[in-house]
């Protein structure tokens, strides 16, 4: 911010790690968020500085929230994203060293070694999971579609697939399709195409009413951009699930011999899954090489 500005307000926003392109195009502002009781504070005084000073056009805000972090306090931050991209701000929230436990988080936070601890950390991994949500995968004049950043993302699409299509418009519009991928949404119990879970439209100034407010994700934008865009691909989308968000994929089948391999909770999860797609049989017939499964780390759950 200004000078000015700081003196008048008595506090100032600064990132943690400015990455900036060497065009001067692009710039990101990052927020690590590592065992903070409360991570909304620097949203909070990004998003209030922008009142004043509004963000440039080349910056984008992104906040890495580690799994240290409850469940509660990470989806109210990711919420506050949305507001600030309500006030037209570039704005985007993801994972922190997802492979990490908690436990592991909060010993390398706090040793007296942890300098040393980081160097072994893959940094290049991190920055590449910052650009991998705060870079659009492709645009237009009606959307700008990101791959999600937060297990909430995923959540809110598995909601959204599984009420419309309690619709008949919801029906009509996804029709019958073969799905090999699906996400789990643990709060719930539902599962969704892990596709239509992937994937956001993050366009500033849309207008939205309250009811569509939130959604990640809808099946009209979902079956409009199936039919019109090639990058809008189901391949990519798991792997982003898994790679930069760290889901778990799990590997349903249906032999009884497999299914006694089983760890418990993978077994109530295919008991889950099962029951869940008896209800949705006429609309997703099960890939041929059987359903994979993408839950969210146990850290979330």
């Amino acid at each position: 911010m200004d000078e000015r500005f700081e003196r008048l307000l008595g506090y100032a926003p600064q990132a943690d790690v400015l990455l900036a392109s060497n065009d001067g195009l692009h710039r990101l502002w990052i927020e690590f968020e590592v065992s903070r009781a409360d991570p909304v504070a620097n949203h909070a005084k990004f998003a209030t500085a922008h009142l004043f000073q509004p963000q440039r056009p080349t910056d984008t805000f992104v906040s890495m929230m580690s799994s240290h972090v409850a469940r509660g306090r990470r989806n109210l931050a990711a919420n506050t994203v949305l507001l600030m991209r309500r006030i037209g701000m570039k704005a985007f929230q993801t994972v922190l060293l997802p492979s990490m436990a908690p436990e592991e988080i909060k010993r390398l936070n706090t040793r007296s070694d942890g300098t040393s601890s980081l160097r072994s950390l893959d940094v290049d991994a991190e920055i590449d999971r910052a650009l991998a949500v705060a870079k659009p995968c492709f645009d237009s004049d009606q959307h700008q579609i990101h791959f999600v950043g937060e297990p909430l993302d995923v959540a809110c699409n598995i909601a959204t697939w599984n009420r419309e299509m309690n619709s008949e418009a919801g029906q009509r519009l996804w029709g019958r399709r073969r799905v090999r991928y699906f996400a789990f949404d643990a709060s719930s119990g539902e599962f969704a195409p892990s596709k239509f879970c992937a994937f956001l439209n993050a366009r500033l100034g849309t207008s939205l009413d309250a009811e569509t407010l939130a959604l990640p994700m809808t099946m009209e934008l979902y079956v409009s951009l199936d039919e019109s865009e090639a990058r809008f691909d189901g391949n990519r989308a798991q792997q982003h699930l898994t790679r930069k968000l760290g889901m778990v994929a799990v590997n349903l089948d249906e032999t009884p011999a497999e299914q006694s391999l089983m760890v418990a909770e993978d077994r109530r999860l295919s008991m889950l899954f099962y029951y869940w797609h008896a209800k949705h049989q006429d609309a997703i017939q099960i890939d041929a090489k059987g359903p994979i499964i993408l839950r969210p780390h146990v850290w979330y759950q």
